[in-house]
Order: C-alpha cells, then structure tokens, then sequence
C-alpha cells in the first residue's frame, strides 16, 4: 500500500474514533464536556485541513 493511500486511511480511522468520543462526551454528564468537545473537533479541523504524512502520524503514537 503507498504511503498516501495509508496515510488517508490511518487519518480516516483517528476520526471515525474521534468522532466517536466526541459523541460519547455529548451523552455524557461531564462538567467540563464543552471544552472536550471543542479540543476533539479542533483535532479534526486540523486534519481535514493539513497535510500530515503516515510518518507524521507514527511519530505521534
């Protein structure tokens, strides 16, 4: 698999989970939620709007 088309996969997956956490935290009672939520939809922002290489992600994790 190339490295684009691995990349675009890996960051497909972070968001579907991130996605998932956020929704987790609007059914959630937690005093602090709205601020969770913004951090997790920033994460997202940011990726849907830079360009990050597989490379960049692994050096992350």
């Amino acid at each position: 698999m190339n490295d684009l088309l691995e990349a675009k996969l890996t960051i497909a997956r972070i968001k579907t989970r991130m996605l998932d956490l956020t929704g987790a935290l609007i059914a959630d009672h937690l005093t602090d939620k709205d601020y969770c939520i913004k951090s997790l939809l920033d994460i997202i922002d940011f990726i849907d709007t830079e360009d990050i290489t597989i490379s960049d992600i692994k050096e992350t994790l």
